[in-house]
């Protein structure tokens, strides 16, 4: 009987573990095995069922009512991720904003410069342009995408491009007073110190933007305004060259100066002529028309005839080296580098001119309300959200029991 009562004795307590942990290894082993029956069999399963059987009776089809809204009651309560909002306003203005005062309907009707810079940078902030640009610079989708925010708050990460941009609109919003012409933005983040980083990097990039716009067309302008007075420069140089050979090559310094000595001479050359014809005619009614002295005189009249003819015959005649030909030639060059210069100076004041008018149309943005490291989160507005959804789903419990109510009317 003790060899017998031995050999049970070491298997009781295996067994008496195996009663103990039975209720255990059952559960995880069902659970294992078919999970939908270990939840339906479950006692929170079983109670759930009961409170909803008991919901039902007593409220009806306002039960599924009163679920969904404690649905959105737990939502926005505990798992809705809390969004962090930075604030900022600007005006755009330019360097000299003066523009001509209109009165009536055309005031009315027409748009200043600084309201058009305003509309385009709240359309340049709204873009895709802006959206790619942060994302390049702060690495906005991928916060945006993080793990750690709800599925309903965050963006998927199988989102696309357009996706995104719409996201991005969705939660960063801008808008523009129109009396007084300011900019308001609104960015939000899910951290309160990406938020502040996201509305300082929204203000750099527009400021970047805005100043571009006019800045290309000003460096075009002002580009071809150097570039034309660079090629006026040459020829105003290759004119002047031109001048300096001619006169070298004539050895004249003003062919002005030179025929006015010309015209000088010969006007005396004729006046003398004169005076020695008189002397003449008076010599030749007292002597006789052989002697010495009206030979002589005689001589000196023709030699200054002939002196007369010489100086008037480089004056003026076909050869080229006539000095009416030579002051024509020197006349045209002198014109050509007097007409290049006028072009250069003139090319200089326009250059200064479009130097000027790009400084004043530079713009700038002045910042009246610098981003702000907030405090608290104001988004997602849990109250009003879990409120509208409640009246929302209400309105749709309403119309369905009305469309049902009518549909049954006619069935009657």
């Amino acid at each position: 009987m003790m060899q017998s009562y031995n050999t049970k004795k070491p298997m009781s307590q295996p067994v008496e573990k195996q009663q103990a942990l039975t209720s255990l290894q059952r559960k995880v082993r069902k659970l294992k095995k078919d999970p939908k029956q270990f939840v339906v069999d479950s006692k929170a399963y079983v109670h759930t069922q009961k409170a909803a059987y008991l919901a039902w009776a007593k409220f009806g089809s306002f039960a599924l009512v009163l679920a969904a809204s404690l649905l959105v009651v737990v939502y926005y309560s505990v798992i809705a991720s809390s969004r962090y909002v930075s604030e900022s306003q600007f005006v755009v203005k330019q360097a000299s904003s003066a523009e001509p005062q209109l009165m009536g309907l055309a005031a009315i009707a027409t748009t200043s410069s600084s309201t058009r810079d305003s509309l385009i940078i709240k359309q340049y902030i709204e873009s895709r342009a802006m959206a790619e640009a942060l994302d390049r610079a702060i690495q906005l989708r991928a916060h945006y995408q993080n793990t750690q925010w709800d599925v309903m708050s965050g963006l998927s990460d199988t989102a696309s491009v357009e996706d995104y941009v719409e996201y991005y609109q969705n939660h960063v919003t801008v808008r523009h007073d129109e009396m007084a012409d300011i900019i308001y933005i609104e960015a939000q983040g899910f951290t309160a110190d990406y938020a502040l980083l996201l509305g300082d990097t929204l203000l750099k990039l527009s400021e970047t933007f805005i100043n571009s716009l006019g800045d290309k067309m000003a460096k075009e302008q002002l580009a071809y305004a150097q570039k034309e007075v660079e090629r006026l420069y040459g020829t105003m140089k290759q004119q002047q060259t031109l001048l300096l050979n001619f006169q070298n090559t004539n050895q004249l310094f003003s062919p002005e100066q030179q025929g006015s000595a010309l015209l000088g001479a010969i006007t005396e050359l004729q006046s003398n002529i004169i005076q020695q014809e008189a002397k003449l005619k008076e010599m030749t009614a007292v002597m006789r028309s052989d002697s010495a002295q009206v030979q002589g005189q005689r001589i000196l009249l023709d030699s200054l005839k002939a002196q007369l003819s010489e100086e008037k015959s480089k004056l003026t005649s076909d050869d080229q080296q006539s000095l009416n030909q030579i002051t024509a030639n020197y006349q045209e060059i002198k014109l050509g580098s007097e007409l290049v210069s006028s072009m250069y100076q003139g090319a200089l004041s326009s250059m200064e001119v479009v130097r000027a008018d790009a400084y004043r149309k530079l713009k700038h943005l002045l910042v009246i309300q610098a981003p702000a490291l907030p405090e608290s989160d104001q988004y997602p507005r849990r109250i009003y959200s879990i409120v509208t959804w409640f009246i929302s789903l209400l309105l749709i419990y309403l119309l369905g029991r009305l469309v049902v109510a009518i549909v049954n009317e006619h069935k009657d």
